[in-house]
């Protein structure tokens, strides 16, 4: 990474050592909908990645009431490719005031005929279909949004196509590789086999997008409880939901599906190695104010949208190491959005 950044119980840019020449929702205010999606996908995957991670450390008590009592710390960390810092893609863009003028005085329009106030009026009042092309939010702070405009009949006059570099648009994470993430979790039960997960994250102030909060709950269900005769390995079934939200931008929701085996080896000195395969989907909704210019004057206009995580399905594989009642845990989830978590619990298992 380009920046360095603390991963234990800090989310996202909360670290002061990021400097901005301004924050999130400014840049995204230079970027039509069609730009943005592709601008912010990175994080939006790894939102998703994130909160579907790390949910199952070791199973239940295979019996019908026990008693249950676990605190876990735990952090994530998504891995971003290079591949993810920069997008092309095409769509719908406002131009400004300038921009405009860039345009026509690309084409060699002589400012003070008739036909250029005309040909402008018409580039401020419209959409037009464009390439965009340049760093995601995660890509280089040296590189910029280009925006393409293919040319066009205007004023009676023939505009050239002409390429605008928006510097206002850049990689607002600067080479981001991993995206951290922390939370607390509490495990009760015993009953049945089942045990009660909850997420929470104590709500803190990121500079330059505002409050960040998030929780989360699930179940987890250890089916040895029902068998007479016990499996060799305890098989876990779980459901998980979650929810954050980051300042007035980003608001995300999970759910997560899984199917656990795992085997215990030892008893207040004990491992216990870990699979799991699990369906998940997250839904980021993003939002924002849009500026452009028109012949009457600036607009500004909210855009909202909302943007799915690309990760379906994802194997886990993980090992737990318990000392009396502490319990140290390390896995890997292998997705299209690959995530990392480690985790450090005490209580009564």
């Amino acid at each position: 990474m380009k920046k360095s950044f603390t991963l234990v119980l800090t989310f996202f840019f909360v670290s002061n050592s990021f400097t901005f020449a301004q924050s999130l929702e400014e840049t995204l205010s230079y970027l039509s909908s069609d730009a943005a999606k592709s601008y912010v996908a990175p994080i939006v995957n790894g939102f998703g990645s994130n909160l579907n991670s790390g949910w199952f450390a070791y199973p239940p008590d295979a019996v019908k009431l026990g008693f249950t009592l676990r605190v876990r710390v735990m952090g994530n960390g998504t891995f971003f490719s290079t591949d993810e810092e920069t997008f092309s893609t095409s769509g719908t863009f406002r131009y400004n005031s300038a921009q405009a003028d860039a345009i026509l005085a690309n084409s060699g329009i002589n400012p003070f005929s008739p036909d250029y106030q005309a040909a402008r009026a018409e580039l401020l009042s419209n959409e037009w279909t464009v390439s965009f092309s340049g760093p995601t939010i995660i890509g280089s702070k040296d590189e910029y949004l280009n925006v393409r405009f293919t040319g066009a009949t205007l004023g009676g006059q023939q505009i050239a196509a002409y390429e605008e570099v928006i510097q206002d648009v850049n990689g607002y994470l600067d080479g981001l590789t991993l995206l951290p993430s922390a939370n607390i979790q509490l495990t009760l039960g015993t009953v049945y086999g089942t045990n009660v997960v909850l997420r929470w994250f104590p709500s803190i102030d990121i500079q330059d997008l505002g409050k960040f909060t998030f929780y989360g709950f699930g179940l987890i269900h250890n089916t040895n409880v029902w068998f007479k005769k016990p499996l060799p390995v305890d098989l876990s079934v779980g459901g998980y939901y979650q929810n954050l939200k980051v300042g007035d931008i980003f608001e995300s929701s999970a759910t997560q599906f899984g199917v656990y085996a795992s085997k215990t080896f030892g008893g207040i000195f004990a491992v216990t190695p870990y699979v799991g395969l699990s369906t998940e989907s997250s839904t980021t909704t993003v939002s924002y104010d849009y500026n452009y210019d028109t012949p009457a004057g600036p607009q500004t206009v909210n855009v909202g949208f909302d943007l799915d995580g690309n990760n379906s399905v994802a194997f886990t594989a993980g090992l737990s190491l318990k000392l009396v009642i502490l319990n140290l845990n390390v896995d890997y989830k292998a997705a299209k959005t690959g995530t990392i978590t480690a985790g450090l619990s005490f209580g009564i298992l």
